[in-house]
């Protein structure tokens, strides 16, 4: 079951990689924390482009970010990182 969901978008100025780490604020350490070991969702904001939701995986660990203070690595778990074939939209009907 899915309990957080990552945004992300392919022009990020963080190191995301979805299908390997997702880099975060420690402002969500607490709740991503609380989703290792579980599947997360993905999910592309209207600003950053048209996908919605595209994906899950799995959070294996999380680590402090090497060399940025208040700054998180999720690590996901290898082989786990699961495109949805059809995109599910912001809305029916578009």
């Amino acid at each position: 079951m899915v309990k957080l969901v990552l945004l992300h978008r392919a022009d990020s100025i963080y190191e995301d990689e979805p299908d390997a780490v997702y880099d975060f604020p420690k402002a969500y350490l607490k709740a991503v924390q609380e989703g290792v070991g579980d599947f997360v969702g993905y999910y592309e904001r209207v600003k950053a482009g048209p996908r919605g939701y595209f994906a899950v995986a799995r959070i294996s660990r999380v680590i402090p970010k090497a060399g940025v203070a208040d700054r998180y690595l999720a690590m996901i778990e290898p082989g786990s990182y699961l495109p949805f074939v059809h995109e599910v939209l912001r809305r029916a009907g578009r």
